[in-house]
């Protein structure tokens, strides 16, 4: 058995060796556009991932090495027994080889395209290295076996089992530890068609299952009840409320994604209005102006407006455009709150400042009209109109 594992560990070793040589192969004839395929694998042996699984196969193949040694000198075989199997497991080794270096061929022969990675290892030497590491914990436990049964059966040692306490072991866990020799004498007088009934008891392990759900309740009963120290459902679920509230409001207050045309408003922040000014020099300045002066589109810094000049009519300006007027809608490349940014800029630096540029165009807003929201209309003032704020600018 020994030497069969040997053979084995053999075979895995050289396959790591032939993994090694195919994938240098492989690398002086990839041409150069291969180049710019991950350094993972020319680099392995700088990879802490393959390092730690390579340091735990060594170990264990020396932990397995001399346990085997242990187990060949305790239970030696006759020599031609042993002959029969190093041959037979040497043989094993050569088919092996073969199946796993053209394995590995096949592998490296696509390394054109650049190796599948795997904790930053080629995926190939991760799963051989997993392979090797599993191979070795079979051989650790077959021969840790091996090692027991022969312990015990020479009664070198006690078998585990007897080595636990009486209520841990399986037999007496289980309630079968009453020798059948005894059954006579837990016969009841309860007899069904010749079938008599033996007053056996609970099984152990069911006792101490509902000893412990005993145990278990007392300790939540105060936990949840006394001393309170856990939330209820009740009060889990409002917490967990009140967090997403907290972090949807989070949200909101960095990304502004839910500022629209009606909740919009004029931000005082002079980081704000920078931001604002920011965006109109990069997307505004072409057709309003540097100033706002106007251009191609209208003055922004008279009184008087197209399609409204509060804060909600401009906001709705930007977002949605005015086709008709050769304007763009903004909605699908400015973020909502850099929207109401430029809005604020326009209102708080521009608006009122008269900058001579294009004639005065669409309706006057009433002076005494705050900016920030649409102007009543006045039915008695003949040179005064009030803006649409149905319209947009």
């Amino acid at each position: 058995m020994f030497n069969a594992i040997k053979s084995g560990l053999l075979v895995v070793v050289l396959s790591l060796i032939n993994q090694s040589i195919f994938a240098q192969d492989a690398a002086s004839t990839a041409p150069a556009s291969a180049a710019t395929a991950p350094a993972a694998s020319a680099s392995i042996w700088g990879n802490g991932n393959f390092l730690i699984m390579f340091i735990t196969s060594v170990i264990l193949l020396s932990v397995i090495f001399v346990l085997g040694k242990i187990v060949k000198t305790l239970i030696e075989e006759d020599t031609a027994s042993i002959w029969r199997k190093r041959k037979s497991g040497t043989m094993l080794i050569w088919p092996l080889l073969l199946l796993s270096s053209s394995a590995f061929a096949q592998d490296a022969a696509p390394a054109v395209q650049g190796p599948s990675m795997t904790f930053g290892m080629e995926s190939t030497i991760f799963w051989l290295m997993m392979g090797i590491l599993i191979f070795e914990f079979i051989a650790l436990l077959v021969l840790c076996n091996v090692l027991y049964v022969f312990l015990v059966r020479k009664e070198l040692i006690k078998p585990f089992g007897s080595m636990l306490p009486k209520w841990l072991q399986f037999n007496a866990m289980m309630g079968n530890d009453i020798p059948l020799e005894k059954d006579a004498e837990l016969l009841t007088d309860h007899d069904y068609d010749g079938i008599q009934e033996l007053d056996n008891g609970m099984p152990p392990f069911l006792k101490y299952m509902f000893i412990f759900t005993i145990l278990f309740a007392v300790y939540y009963w105060v936990d949840y009840h006394v001393i309170e120290a856990s939330p209820l459902q009740i009060q889990e679920y409002e917490n967990q409320l009140a967090q997403g509230e907290a972090e949807k409001a989070e949200y909101i207050k960095k990304a502004g994604a839910l500022v629209d045309e009606n909740s919009v408003k004029v931000i005082e922040d002079p980081g704000v209005i920078a931001q604002g000014e920011k965006i109109y020099a990069t997307n505004c300045v072409a057709c309003h102006g540097d100033k706002g002066q106007g251009g191609v589109g209208p003055n922004l810094t008279d009184a008087y407006w197209l399609h409204g000049g509060d804060v909600k009519s401009i906001f709705k300006s930007i977002k949605y455009g005015i086709p008709a007027k050769g304007m763009r809608s903004w909605q699908s490349d400015i973020k909502p709150a850099d929207m109401q940014a430029v809005t604020s800029f326009i209102l708080k630096n521009m608006s009122g400042k008269n900058v001579a540029g294009k004639e005065p165009q669409g309706d006057l807003l009433k002076a005494e009209a705050p900016l920030d929201a649409a102007a009543p209309a006045d039915s008695t003032s003949g040179n005064t109109a009030v803006s649409d704020s149905t319209k947009n600018k």
